[in-house]
This record gives structure tokens, C-alpha cells and sequence, in this order.
């Protein structure tokens, strides 16, 4: 059996191709090298269950207010305002520029009546842009530690840490 020239030819050139595009390059030319990978922990807000319901692809609603970290939460903002508590669910805003990687987040509580509490960990894919992370039903008052790690395949892993406090007066 004889492979025509022309198909020949094409596989070459294919296969030429293929090898100049995949020479390796430094990691200081290469901009989604793991090194470049940057995150921030923006803050927290609170939304209602059509936005949290959404998952990775949810958009924070045009005029939600970002708590930045060490925030403390007073008066009503973000009470749930009905009886299903199905809004006034607080979530972590998280802005990342990089490849897709996977990355946690974890809670740990420490409500006002007492104790410590470690939440397990919330597993999520980071593509590059925002994304809201929702950090469970966190209704009680008191102060929450919010670890955020990313870059689990692309090397060495980053963890970012940030907290707020709610001192809330809900009915």
C-alpha cells in the first residue's frame, strides 16, 4: 500500500509545526507560567440564593457592597430578610490572573456564644477574573477567618488569609 505524496507532505509539515510551537520557553517570557499566577482575597459580601445557587459562574449584583477584610458588620447589613434565610448569604470574593488551577477555601468560626469551629474545606476551579465563593449558611454573630489556597498543579501552593467580624443585630 503507497501513501500519496501530498499526504506525506502534509504530515511534515504538520509535524514541523507542531515541534517550533512547543520549544520550551523561561517562565519570565511565558505569562501563564505558575509564577504568574497572582490572587487576592478581595472581601466579602452577601447575596441571596439566585446568586449563590449560580456557582462558579455567579456575578456579584450591580451595587453589592465589598467588605474588605477585618471588616466589622453591624446593624442589619446582610440579615437574611425572610423566613427561609435565603438571602443575606455571605460570600468570599476572590479576583485571580493566571492559568486554571484548583484552589479551598476554609472557614473557621469563632461565634460570640464561644468555641472554635473549622468548616471543611470548599473546593473550587479558579479561571482568571472574579469568582464568589459561598462560605455556607454563616448566620451567628462573631469573628471568621477565611484561609483561601490556590496553585494546587502549578507548583508550590499559596494560601491567603482574611477575616471579618459579625456584630449584627437580626431578628
Amino acid at each position: 500500500m503507497r501513501i500519496p505524496a501530498s499526504i506525506t507532505a502534509y504530515c511534515v509539515v504538520a509535524l514541523c509545526l507542531f515541534a517550533c510551537n512547543s520549544a520550551p520557553t523561561s517562565s519570565s517570557a511565558n505569562p501563564s507560567s505558575p509564577d504568574s499566577a497572582t490572587a487576592s482575597l478581595t472581601g466579602f459580601a452577601f447575596v441571596d440564593s439566585s446568586v449563590a445557587g449560580q456557582g462558579a459562574g455567579a456575578k456579584l449584583p450591580a451595587g453589592a457592597k465589598i467588605y474588605s477584610s477585618g471588616s466589622q458588620i453591624t446593624g442589619t447589613e446582610g440579615c437574611p430578610t425572610n423566613q427561609y434565610k435565603t438571602n443575606g448569604l455571605p460570600v468570599a470574593v476572590i479576583d485571580y490572573s493566571g492559568r486554571p488551577t484548583a484552589g479551598s477555601v476554609t472557614v473557621v468560626r469563632h461565634p460570640a456564644t464561644g468555641g472554635t469551629f473549622t468548616n471543611a474545606p470548599y473546593y473550587l476551579d479558579l479561571n482568571t477574573g472574579r469568582t464568589l465563593q459561598n462560605l455556607g449558611p454563616i448566620f451567628d454573630n462573631g469573628s471568621y477567618e477565611v484561609q483561601f489556597s490556590y496553585s494546587f498543579n502549578q507548583g508550590a501552593q499559596k494560601t491567603l488569609s482574611a477575616t471579618f467580624v459579625l456584630a449584627r443585630n437580626c431578628i
